[in-house]
């Protein structure tokens, strides 16, 4: 199962942060989530890409829809900006 992350055009460091942690990929793990994307925007906090046979976290500033990841994820959890919504 898939997560997509996004914070749209803002900085949201600290929920970053909290879903790239190791405590809370342990839990995303433990309920079947396999693969983590985080749309991180203007953050200071820049997400590593992480590669495993079992658990992927991927990273990216901004693309030009996102309407794809939305989509393909199982989970999504947002800031519920604007632009996040209308996507």
């Amino acid at each position: 199962m898939s997560i997509f992350v996004t914070v749209g055009t803002t900085s949201f460091d600290e929920l970053t942060e909290t879903i790239t942690s190791k405590p809370v990929q342990k839990v995303l793990q433990s309920q079947g989530y396999d693969k983590v994307t985080i749309q991180y925007g203007r953050g200071k906090h820049e997400v590593e890409n992480i590669k495993s046979p079992s658990y992927s976290v991927v990273g990216f500033r901004y693309k030009d829809s996102i309407a794809e990841d939305i989509a393909s994820a199982d989970l999504v959890i947002s800031h519920a900006g604007a632009g996040s919504c209308l996507e």
